[in-house]
């Protein structure tokens, strides 16, 4: 029961996130709705989270629960028509590129990891030279 409804919320933040990124392309989103979709993604992102990680279990919770928030709440307020347009480019995209989900979950952490190895990289660089 609880796996169904984790699982159906993956799927629902999946399209809302895709849906996100053709909205934030889109002339006709708000400005503040770009910015929001904008610190959504840079708060997944972002070392700085409100319970910090190493908290047992609520560090990454807080990642879990906050960005889905989020982004379902960004993609609520969006226009009726960019938000109609770009859930149906999502549609496609999720049904060309997301056959497998969970060999996309693996390509997505691993895109995740080898940015942050990057941003430690370049950090490394920056305070040893």
């Amino acid at each position: 029961m609880i796996f169904n409804l984790l699982k159906r919320r993956f799927m629902l933040f999946r399209r809302e996130a895709v849906m996100l990124w053709y909205a934030f392309r889109d002339r006709r989103t708000p400005f503040y709705l770009k910015a929001a979709s904008l610190f959504a993604g840079l708060y997944l992102l972002s070392p700085i989270d409100l319970i910090p990680f190493p908290v047992p279990v609520l560090g990454v919770v807080d990642d879990l629960v906050i960005v889905p928030l989020l982004v379902g709440f960004i993609a609520r307020r969006l226009p009726q028509g960019v938000r109609a347009e770009a859930g149906e480019n999502a549609d496609l995209w999720i049904a060309r590129w997301f056959k497998r989900p969970l060999i996309a979950i693996v390509v997505i952490l691993a895109l995740l990891v080898a940015i942050w190895l990057v941003l430690l990289y370049l950090v490394y660089r920056y305070l040893a030279g």
